[in-house]
């Protein structure tokens, strides 16, 4: 599919595999103190600038990651789907986080203690070089989409993104992708002001891109909406 473009392209990537297949001893001592949290669409998972206790695996739902802005706006530059591990990059720098994490859906989330954590990293040289691998692709995922802004209009951007979302919403179960995000978290993502985002929305329908109920999006032209992100 299409999708794949975005995700090789280094739009998007995948670190579900993280933690798996390491020597047994190592995922017992990884996984015997882990517990499970759940979090409603809004809660927090953490902070900019909080010190990290540990890591993260979602279970089921979506998180924004989002730095703040001078002006007390949130500018989100990557969604998090199930079986992605976050909160990794500052427990590993022994640093306060650099960004926040806010649950997007309800979400069933997984917590691994930094403790655990690094014991498994000093006995797996293999963990430790995913480790390494997994941050170089993050860097280039979170730098291209800083890149958006000055690369792309509002509407390609726009085009873009939902693009973007659809292969974190997609469900094998489903024929159709339902995108479940607020004006505001999109708008957010796009770095437009939430009115223009809305008037954009709503050029897409009529141009019939997309439809919408609630906040709930139904792409229905996937090719035309690439065309529209003048993606290349």
């Amino acid at each position: 599919m299409m999708n794949n473009l975005f995700l090789h392209k280094g739009y998007s990537f995948d670190n579900q595999d993280l933690l798996s297949e390491l020597p047994d001893a190592i995922c017992k001592s990884i996984h015997k103190n882990r517990i499970t949290i759940y979090f409603k669409c809004g809660d927090s998972i953490f902070i900019e600038g909080k010190e990290p206790t540990g890591i993260y695996r979602i279970k089921k739902g979506k998180v924004k990651k989002f730095t703040s802005t001078n002006f007390g706006t949130e500018h989100i530059f990557y969604v998090c789907k199930e079986n992605e591990y976050l909160g990794y990059h500052a427990v590993l720098s022994e640093d306060f986080y650099p960004d926040s994490a806010t649950a997007l859906t309800d979400c069933e989330i997984e917590f691994i203690s930094k403790s655990d954590f690094f014991k498994a990293v000093d006995k797996s040289h293999e963990l430790a070089q995913r480790l390494l691998k997994n941050i170089s692709r993050e860097f280039g995922v979170f730098l291209n989409a800083l890149k958006l802004l000055a690369k792309y209009t509002v509407r390609e951007r726009a085009a873009l993104n939902l693009l973007i979302l659809e292969s974190k919403f997609r469900e094998d179960s489903r024929d159709d992708t339902v995108i479940i995000i607020n004006r505001g978290d999109l708008a957010s993502m796009v770095g437009t002001a939430k009115e223009s985002l809305v008037r954009m929305l709503k050029d897409f329908k009529e141009e019939q891109l997309i439809t919408t109920k609630g906040s709930s999006i139904f792409i229905k032209d996937y090719k035309g909406l690439v065309k529209a992100s003048n993606f290349n």
